[in-house]
């Protein structure tokens, strides 16, 4: 944020903005350093330096602490295909959406840091796993519904919601190899490389169904 943008937000916006991250940077610390399961709220209150009521105020739950993307992901997905630009097939505007979170998910900190983001955590967490699983199927119905939309109704339910579930796996897919190679310590470049191409391959599977959604 430039320094004239800040200036424009009103204080009591920035203060609890700042507050908010400080809370998941606290959250990170602590899951990198213990592990999500033997990390309560109260210790990142505690190293946050806030009360546990606050941390809920911006956070409902601790899994929110890890997905807190949730909104913007699912709302990132839906605009993938609502938002592409005039004459993109359904198929290309996937590929190109899942390429470019491929790229931002791999440039995600690696090493010990790593193990405190989400793709590291929804690998050694069963609970965490669970909410996340259960994202991924909000993603999934999104993503049906705006193929519908887009075949002006055309597109039969099943058929909408078996494709949406293909491209939610797309990403899902990434977010856990991602978080698998930072468990290996595996080569980030030789680990992108085989995604690039395992994306490549599903799309052209689904293509079929995903471009005549859009006719």
């Amino acid at each position: 944020m430039t320094k004239k943008l800040a200036n424009e937000v009103p204080l009591r916006v920035r203060k609890k903005m700042q507050t908010r991250q400080q809370i998941a940077d606290a959250a990170r610390i602590l899951f990198a350093a213990r592990g999500y399961d033997a990390v309560t709220v109260a210790d990142i209150a505690r190293l946050a330096d806030v009360s546990e009521q606050t941390v809920y105020n911006f956070f409902p739950s601790k899994e929110q602490l890890v997905i807190d993307e949730d909104v913007a992901f699912e709302a990132r997905l839906v605009g993938m295909i609502r938002g592409r630009p005039a004459g993109t097939r359904i198929a290309e505007a996937v590929r190109a959406g899942a390429h470019a979170f491929l790229i931002e998910a791999a440039a995600r900190p690696k090493g010990q840091k790593g193990r405190g983001g989400l793709p590291y955590l929804v690998n050694v967490s069963p609970a965490l796993r669970r909410a996340w699983l259960a994202a991924v199927e909000r993603y999934a119905k999104a993503i049906a519904e705006v193929l519908i939309e887009e075949s002006g109704g055309r597109l039969p339910p099943l058929s909408a919601k078996a494709l949406g579930f293909s491209v939610a796996a797309i990403f899902a897919a990434i977010i856990d190899d991602i978080g698998q190679g930072t468990r290996q310590n595996a080569n980030t470049g030789a680990l992108v490389e085989k995604l690039r191409a395992q994306i490549d391959d599903a799309v052209d599977r689904m293509a079929h169904g995903l471009n005549s959604a859009g006719t």
